[in-house]
């Protein structure tokens, strides 16, 4: 019995001892696994790659055009404001929105931004990029009806509002008190805004029954409404807050009514020479989640709403 007994837990511990072997051949194994995968290179910043599963296939014509050339081309509106382009005191380009956007979309594509400042009207602007010269365009360009006829536009990234200055007189003798849109979209009215740009199209299509006034800027439309040649002045809640700064008086004389459940949205243009650069801008866009209001403006670039 002593020695079946014996037998019995020598066989236990040998049995114990060939797991515990298999066990530590599993862990020993295991520690030394060859990574089978394959350590993807690291492209540096701007710098053109082609993934090898797709190294045999052509880039769309557009996109191929703007890496073999090496640029990409992009026209900023001369007079375009702060913040979306920022001069120094000799009017050269120092920054702002659309300069960091429009250059890393250059930089997202390998290639070099390079800008055209000269241009001085919209008009111009947009003849270039319809023909292809340049293939995008900034400078607080807004999306409308009339412009989307003739250019690709990308997904907002700044989304502004039409505004109104009214006189306080004209606000309180006509009863205006919170809200100027309805009489002023029904009754047959005087409208000044800046000549060659988008808000001679809003003003257009915001009240219809109104006689527009273009002025060659912001400050002859100001003139204007103060002389009563006009009843207000529209354009966006960014220029309107700019002009404020610049005259106090505003505050004193005038009422700003900001158009709110109406939008002004900004976005990049593209040339339709170009149909697949808009997916690109597009996705960048989407991928850095950018929508800034007039608030976020000023909270990202104080400086620029400073008064002279």
């Amino acid at each position: 019995m002593k020695k079946l007994i014996y037998s019995f837990w020598v066989s236990i511990i040998i049995l114990s001892l060939i797991g515990c072997g298999k066990e530590d051949a599993k862990q020993a194994a295991a520690n030394t696994v060859v990574n089978s995968g394959k350590i993807t290179k690291r492209a540096r910043a701007g710098e053109n790659r082609v993934y090898e599963q797709f190294s045999n296939v052509e880039l769309f014509p557009d996109i191929q055009k703007i890496i073999t050339r090496g640029t990409l081309n992009i026209g900023i509106y001369q007079d375009c404001d702060v913040p979306f382009v920022i001069k120094d005191s000799d009017g050269k380009v120092t920054g702002g929105l659309d300069m960091e956007i429009t250059g890393f979309l250059a930089d997202h594509l390998g290639v070099k931004p390079v800008y055209d400042y000269t241009i001085k009207s919209r008009v111009e602007l947009f003849r270039k990029l319809h023909n292809g010269e340049i293939d995008i365009a900034a400078g607080e360009l807004s999306h409308t009806f009339d412009r989307g006829k003739y250019v690709y536009f990308s997904n907002t990234y700044a989304q502004l509002h039409p505004s109104l200055i009214m006189n306080k007189k004209d606000v309180v003798e006509l009863g205006i008190r919170n809200d100027p849109y309805k009489y002023l979209s029904e009754k047959p009215c005087k409208i000044g805004v800046q000549a060659d740009s988008s808000y001679i199209e809003y003003a257009q299509n915001l009240f219809p029954k109104a006689e527009v006034y273009e002025y060659p800027t912001l400050e002859d439309a100001l003139d204007a409404l103060n002389r009563n040649e006009v009843i207000a002045l529209l354009h966006d809640d960014n220029e309107i807050v700019l002009l404020a700064r610049q005259h106090a008086e505003i505050a004193l004389t005038n009422t700003v009514y900001v158009l709110k459940n109406k939008k002004d949205n900004i976005c990049i243009a593209i040339s339709p020479k170009s149909p697949n650069l808009c997916d690109t801008v597009n996705l960048y866009l989407e991928s850095d989640d950018l929508l800034f209001d007039v608030n976020d403006l000023i909270e990202r670039y104080p400086d620029a709403y400073k008064c002279e």
